[in-house]
């Protein structure tokens, strides 16, 4: 009997995180400039995060989920934006698996991903899916 790989194993509703992040202002910085954010002025005037500061942690939690996981390929992603991120805030970011499939022989996951404040109130939603390479 052969043993599944990584990638058949994985479970649908498999969690990811949570990752607990402050949201320094050194955070924040570099995201603006990687974004090439040109208002970074208005942002550190009004205290707040460019959309999308935390997505990069995204990939980070999902390689501390699974070990089996050599590379993850960004096919696709959506994210939804509902409340701004305050510089200083701790952020808590959670993940799950909810889906796995095959196309064009490579296999495919895609996870949901939610930012939320230490309030509980969600501030980002992103739904991603990534090729994944063993």
């Amino acid at each position: 009997m052969t043993e599944k790989s990584g990638w058949e194993a994985l479970p649908i509703g498999m969690e990811m995180g949570p990752l607990e992040i402050v949201l320094d202002s050194n955070k924040v910085k570099e995201r603006a400039e990687l974004v090439q954010w040109e208002t970074q002025e208005q942002l550190e005037k009004l205290g707040f995060a460019p959309p999308g500061t935390t997505i990069r942690y995204h990939a980070q939690m999902k390689f501390e989920a699974l070990p089996d996981l050599r590379a993850s390929i960004w096919a696709k992603s959506e994210h939804e934006f509902l409340k701004p991120m305050k510089v200083g805030s701790k952020l808590y970011i959670r993940g799950k698996v909810i889906e796995k499939y095959v196309k064009r022989d490579r296999n495919y996951v895609v996870a949901n991903y939610e930012t939320v404040n230490e309030d509980g109130e969600v501030l980002m939603k992103s739904r991603e899916t990534s090729v994944y390479v063993e």
